[in-house]
C-alpha cells in the first residue's frame, strides 16, 4: 500500500480515543519496517530546530518527551511544504508515533526519539472528533507492512 493512500485514512481505528497514558503502544496498522510500536501523547511545550518537546500532566505527576522529526510531516498545508516542528502552536495536544535509537555524544551513550508519524488529538483548542483524526507521516519510508502490537 502506498504511503499517500495511507496518509487519508482516518486515524478512529488507529489510535484510541480516550488517552489515558503519556507512554503507549501503537494500535494495529500498517507501518514502516523498522517502526517499534511507541507512541506518546502530550501537549507541545517547546520546539526547537527540528525537534519537539511533548508533557503529559496528571495530578502531580508530569512526564515529559523530546523527539525529532525524521522528516516534515505530511500535513496538507497552503503552501504545499511539509510541516515542521516549529509550525504546530504550542498547547496542540497530539500524539508522536516514534523509533528510539542509541547514539554516543561526547563519549556518552544516549538516547534519541525519532518521530515517524503524528496525530492531533486537539488543534487550535479544539478537541478533535474520532472520526475526524488522521496520520500524518514525517518519514520518507515508502514500504509500510501490516504490524499487530496489541
Amino acid at each position: 500500500m502506498r504511503l499517500r493512500v495511507m496518509t487519508f485514512l482516518t486515524i478512529a481505528t488507529l489510535v484510541p480515543t480516550v488517552v489515558s497514558a503519556q507512554y503507549g503502544t501503537a494500535p494495529n496498522n500498517y507501518y514502516p519496517d523498522n517502526y517499534s510500536g511507541s507512541i506518546f501523547t502530550g501537549a507541545v511545550d517547546d520546539t526547537a530546530d527540528n525537534q519537539i518537546t511533548l508533557t503529559f500532566t496528571k495530578g502531580s505527576k508530569t512526564d515529559r518527551f523530546t523527539g525529532l522529526f525524521e522528516t516534515g510531516c505530511s500535513v496538507p498545508s497552503k503552501n504545499g511544504r511539509h510541516m515542521l516542528p516549529s509550525d504546530i502552536p504550542h498547547g496542540t495536544v497530539m500524539t508522536a508515533f516514534f523509533n528510539s535509537r542509541k547514539k554516543k555524544f561526547d563519549g556518552k551513550k544516549t538516547t534519541e526519539n525519532v518521530i515517524i508519524a503524528i496525530t492531533f488529538e486537539v488543534w487550535q483548542g479544539q478537541k478533535v472528533a474520532g472520526d475526524k483524526k488522521m496520520i500524518y507521516w514525517c518519514t520518507d519510508e515508502r514500504h509500510l507492512q501490516f504490524k499487530a502490537f496489541q
